[in-house]
């Protein structure tokens, strides 16, 4: 067995934190990008929001909780 073949040791706590964190910060950039871009510019503008203003916000909860899940499994 060379040792490109050899199995690499599980990730350790700190990885596994920053990736949970990226996650996370992913996951809110994109719901507040989602509410500002769908929901918040055509109010601003005085244009009617619609269908597509509830499924932004409700877009925003889901990625906005998701986020929070990821970020309640960081290791101390």
């Amino acid at each position: 067995m060379t040792q490109a073949d050899a199995p690499k040791p599980p990730a350790g706590k700190t990885a596994r934190n920053e990736t949970r964190k990226a996650i996370a910060t992913t996951a809110n950039a994109i719901s507040i990008t989602l509410l500002v871009t769908i929901w918040l510019q055509p109010v601003m503008s005085g244009r009617p929001v619609g269908l597509a203003g509830l499924v932004a916000v409700l877009v925003f909860v889901a990625l906005q909780g998701a986020a929070h899940y990821v970020l309640r499994k960081v290791e101390d």
